[in-house]
């Protein structure tokens, strides 16, 4: 700040008064500023679109898990002897490799298969479940990688692009979780019990990585962006006993019985997602 010559304190004083006064908001101030905000705002989301319809830039979508019902996680160990069988039988692209994750902090890396069922809002919404694996992409940073998506209502995928409507459901009533995902003879069907007082358990932080690129069967990948809802989130495990569990789809031949954990989330999480971010990147064979 340059400040003037002074003639004397007082008028130092004075002015510094002056300058560093609050200046209180009036009516007619707040009015011409959000009419100000709406302007200039809309014009840069009009250039934005514009840009992203040229290609010449990503978009960023709002892509919000609910915690009501609570985002759960079965976390399965895939057999030894299925591993290599499984990678054949995925096709993986040549740019991914399976590996083994640390899912919890208390845990060693294991080659682990998971499902997942959510309430969603934002990009897409309704109930979803996805079967995904992990695997090191080209900078040698596990990702997680869907196989199978299901939704309860339609929505798109990169490899599907439509993805159809399909049998799921996941809801909470009276301190259980009650989740199906498909019917019939190839249903997975889980409800849980949950804890008077669980005990919070934190995710390892190549876990919460992965959830950087998400990766899809054809190679596309979600870029995401989130805060400490994922980072730091709110979570426990509910043992066996508390959870029941019959699965019949057909990524059961490949894993353990047993889930390794059963993880259910209390707080929502928050992402801002930029969908089949490297599309115009991938090499075609």
């Amino acid at each position: 700040m340059n400040l003037p010559a002074w003639t004397g304190k007082l008028d130092l004083e004075k002015f510094l008064n002056n300058t560093l006064q609050v200046k209180h908001l009036s009516k007619f101030g707040r009015i011409g500023r959000s009419i100000l905000k709406r302007f200039m705002y809309s014009q840069l989301a009009i250039l934005t679109g514009i840009k992203i319809a040229l290609g010449k830039e990503n978009p960023l979508v709002r892509f919000t898990i609910e915690n009501d019902p609570p985002s759960v996680y079965w976390v399965f160990r895939i057999k030894p002897s299925e591993v290599e069988r499984l990678v054949r039988k995925l096709g993986l692209p040549e740019q991914f490799e399976l590996c083994p994750i640390q899912c919890l902090t208390t845990d060693e890396p294991e080659y682990l298969l998971t499902v997942n069922a959510y309430r969603v809002s934002g990009l897409a919404n309704g109930i979803r479940a996805e079967w995904s694996i992990f695997v090191r992409d080209e900078k040698n940073i596990p990702r997680f990688f869907v196989v199978d998506a299901r939704s309860a209502k339609n929505s798109m995928d990169p490899v599907d692009v439509i993805t159809r409507a399909s049998k799921v459901i996941h809801e909470k009533r009276d301190g259980i979780i009650f989740t199906q995902i498909g019917e019939g003879e190839n249903v997975f069907e889980a409800t849980i019990t949950l804890p008077h007082h669980p005990s919070p358990v934190t995710a390892s932080a190549e876990w919460v990585s992965a959830n950087d690129y998400i990766y899809w069967g054809n190679g596309i990948c979600d870029r995401t962006f989130y805060d400490a809802g994922l980072a730091n989130a709110e979570q426990y495990c509910v043992d066996n006993e508390s959870s029941k569990l019959q699965d019949n789809t057909f990524w059961n031949q490949f894993i353990e019985p047993e889930s390794v954990h059963v993880l259910v989330l209390q707080n929502s999480i928050e992402f801002v997602i930029s969908p089949w971010e490297n599309i115009d990147r991938l090499h075609i064979q």
